[in-house]
């Protein structure tokens, strides 16, 4: 195992949304590799992101937690959350605080330490909210044959390429 710097979100963040705060943050080149998978509970998203900074190739690590060890997270009074794991070295733990100040959630910055995760509020000003209520509206529209995830990935593809879609209509 090795060291690593974590964030704790909300289940209502899909790896979707991640995604594009990655991808508006730091590299929009970035490459989704999340499938979802039929587990007892449901759906859930496991998978990588994949981006650089700079000259560093980064990858992050998304799926799906709940409370079980010493360390508690709560999400509206759920004990669910979404997991993400980076790689602890040169500037992760302000990568993954860029991240979860997006959303609201927790940052450990060294998994292996004594020190836990710290809270970290969602940013006031994060455009973020306009964002999801736009995909929110596209997603209402969609086929109820879809599933959720497929939904929110297509309503996220049409929010990122909007212009050249206008273009096209």
């Amino acid at each position: 195992m090795g060291v690593s710097t974590n964030g704790y979100v909300s289940r209502k963040v899909t790896a979707m949304d991640i995604y594009n705060v990655i991808s508006n943050k730091f590299d929009k080149e970035s490459i989704f590799d999340v499938k979802v998978e039929n587990r007892s509970e449901g759906e859930e998203e496991i998978g990588r992101i994949y981006f650089k900074i700079g000259e560093d190739q980064r990858s992050i690590f998304i799926c799906y937690g709940q409370n079980e060890n010493e360390q508690r997270f709560d999400f509206d009074g759920s004990d669910k959350y979404i997991y993400m794991s980076l790689g602890c070295w040169n500037n992760s733990e302000q990568i993954m605080t860029d991240i979860v100040k997006c959303f609201g959630g927790y940052v450990d910055g060294n998994d292996c330490d004594d020190v836990e995760a710290f809270y970290i509020p969602q940013s006031e000003n994060m455009e973020y909210l306009e964002y999801v209520k736009e995909r929110e509206k596209i997603i209402a529209v969609l086929d109820d044959k879809l599933n959720q995830a497929l939904k929110t990935q297509i309503a996220s593809q049409i929010l990122k390429h909007r212009e050249e879609l206008r273009e096209l209509l």
